[in-house]
């Protein structure tokens, strides 16, 4: 089986839709339109699975970059990072909170510690200090 990522297509675009644009290009094991977790419409991607790489092949070649009701859909082979994420429950990359909650930086441990701005007063008496006789 040959997995392809589908994005750009229209959110209200049906499954079975996809699955008549596809399968003219050779046969298909199974598709999963992702959609949102609360309103349960589609975020505009998909994963499909190609029976045979030819058909895989055959499907890039022809409807990567195509444009279906206005929007541009790019077609292109799954990879490992990108194949994991067809839960349902998959949120995009671009959320506010996922932007502010990056994790500080860790300071090296070669790093000298931070010289405080007064001397500290020293236990050895000074030059001054010493009573001459």
């Amino acid at each position: 089986m040959i997995k392809l990522f589908v994005v750009g297509f229209p959110p209200e675009m049906q499954e079975v839709e996809l699955i008549e644009l596809f399968v003219l290009y050779g046969m298909i094991h199974s598709i999963s339109v992702v959609k949102d977790k609360v309103s349960h419409q589609s975020l505009g991607y998909c994963f499909i699975e190609m029976v045979d790489q030819t058909g895989a092949d055959r499907a890039i070649d022809a409807i990567n970059q195509t444009m279906v009701r206005g929007r541009r859909i790019t077609v292109k082979l799954a990879d490992k990072k990108t194949a994991g994420q067809h839960q349902p429950s998959a949120k995009p990359h671009h959320t506010k909170a996922a932007a502010t909650a990056q994790k500080p930086q860790r300071k090296e441990e070669n790093t000298p510690a931070p010289k405080n701005k007064r001397p500290r007063k020293s236990s050895i008496p000074s030059k001054d200090s010493v009573i001459s006789e």
